[in-house]
């Protein structure tokens, strides 16, 4: 979704700059003329290259990763759901200073060089510049971190869109597949989604958007990790209608409680089906189905492509 730049290390950087701006150096000191001349030229080459390329490389980093003002909402709350809105500005605002910092720096070594000639002060450059990037190296670390985090951002369409709810474990996952095709990635433990992931579907000539969010334990709002909470915003900001999937097989109470708290807390239609038919126990299914007031056809298995596209088609309408 974000064209991210390369990062580099701060060891990287400055092996990179300083490697290039030696080769500039030898190159300008192999031409012909007096040999102080030569020197001093070629001293003022390597404090514009490695000034250049530091600058360079900082500066792309700034260009290419998002502004946070300007993202939309949801991509904010994301954020500081998932990376925190300080974190991000303290990391960019680090880098822009040792982009400000090399600029005037460098402008002064230059200015020294030509005028005393003494090509000490490109031997300072090189230096000052070093001990400024490796100040920031924590920051390229972190950005790095940063930049993994948000090439998973989900791409968000502006379509009707459902948003799967439920408990860990419920069939989400399994019911997204069988629906769109879409693959998911899964946590350590078996078939707990990690993040907000999109597939789509179609049906005659209108596209939907269906949202698989991480699962939801009972529990306040205070009390929900990261995970829980990108669930919860994708349902607060993304969702059109919500499936939320019980699972009979884990602990009922807390599942009915959860969908209790959903459907007070949102202003959204609420689809209700049962998952796991093929190996949950029939009667603990009749009861249940009976105390939820369920159609037999909100009794499924989430491995039966057939019986997702119905619950899909009923909880869209």
């Amino acid at each position: 979704m974000f064209k991210l730049p390369y990062i580099p290390t701060s060891t990287e950087l400055v092996d990179k700059a300083f490697r290039r701006g030696s080769a500039e150096a030898k190159a300008k000191r192999s031409t012909k003329g007096p040999r102080e001349i030569r020197l001093r030229k070629s001293e003022e080459a390597r404090v514009k290259v490695i000034g250049k390329i530091i600058k360079s490389d900082l500066k792309a980093i700034i260009k290419n990763f998002p502004s946070y003002e300007q993202l939309p909402e949801f991509y904010k709350k994301l954020l500081d759901i998932r990376i925190e809105k300080d974190r991000y500005k303290k990391s960019l605002g680090a880098i822009q200073w040792c982009i400000n910092s090399i600029e005037k720096i460098e402008g002064e070594a230059l200015r020294n060089i030509r005028k005393s000639r003494d090509t000490r002060y490109a031997k300072e450059f090189l230096g000052r510049s070093s001990s400024m990037v490796r100040q920031i190296s924590d920051e390229l670390d972190e950005l790095i971190d940063i930049k993994m985090a948000l090439r998973e951002f989900p791409e968000i369409e502006e379509i009707p869109t459902l948003v799967i709810a439920g408990y860990t474990n419920a069939g989400k996952s399994t019911f997204m597949y069988n629906l769109t095709g879409s693959k998911v990635k899964i946590g350590s433990y078996p078939f707990t989604t990690q993040q907000i992931l999109i597939g789509h579907r179609k049906i005659k000539h209108q596209r939907y958007q269906i949202i698989d969010s991480p699962g939801l334990l009972d529990r306040s709002m205070e009390k929900r990790n990261k995970i829980e909470l990108q669930a919860i915003l994708a349902i607060s900001e993304l969702a059109d209608a919500i499936l939320f999937l019980i699972d009979p097989t884990q602990e009922i109470e807390a599942q009915i409680h959860l969908l209790k708290e959903i459907k007070k807390s949102f202003k959204i239609p609420v689809t209700v089906a049962i998952n796991k038919k093929d190996i949950a126990d029939p009667e603990i299914l009749e009861k249940l189905k009976k105390r939820l007031k369920l159609p037999s056809n909100k009794v499924i298995s989430a491995k039966n492509r057939e019986e997702c596209k119905a619950v899909f088609e009923d909880s869209m309408k």
